[in-house]
């Protein structure tokens, strides 16, 4: 029987509500553009601390909606 998509790693649709809810969030506490440098690395944080067992979204808020990302240096 072949695994369904979730099976496979991606996102539920409420998985994405919920990161969307915390991105869109912290994006306006930091008063950063959802398209900025800055937003790229919150998404990129949000993502790897879902995928690392992070999936509730007061927690997921909690470790990104209160401290501002350092950018990376190039």
């Amino acid at each position: 029987m072949p695994k369904s998509v979730y099976d496979r790693g991606l996102l539920k649709p409420a998985e994405v509500a919920t990161l969307q809810r915390v991105f869109d969030e912290a994006c306006r506490r930091r008063e950063a553009h959802p398209e900025s440098a800055e937003a790229r690395e919150l998404a990129l944080t949000l993502l790897a601390l879902h995928n690392a067992g992070m999936v509730e979204e007061d927690m997921l808020m909690q470790a990104v909606g209160f401290r501002r990302l350092e950018p990376k240096s190039a």
